[in-house]
């Protein structure tokens, strides 16, 4: 299920924390977290996301960066294409 991230969606998910949105969304995509501290959360797969602000991620797998997203349905898209390939 694909969550819409039109212009106005956008701006209003602009009023939530930014760690809390990517646990939700995390959630919705059912891929499990690990640990979270600070500004990172570790999930499933030796992926590694960290918030750098309002909806803008980087993420990394293995301690390497991948890439940053401001689109957290791609974000996770992405982890979640990777995990099934396992």
């Amino acid at each position: 299920m694909k969550i819409s991230m039109d212009r106005e969606t956008r701006e209003k998910l602009r009023q939530y924390d930014p760690k809390e949105l990517l646990l939700f969304v995390l959630k919705h995509y059912q891929i499990e977290v690990l640990r979270e501290y600070e500004n990172k959360i570790e999930v499933e797969g030796d992926f590694t996301v960290e918030v750098e602000g309002i909806l803008r991620y980087k993420l990394l797998w293995k301690n390497m960066v991948i890439a940053p997203f401001d689109d957290l349905d791609k974000l996770c898209a992405n982890i979640s294409m990777e995990l099934n390939r396992e």
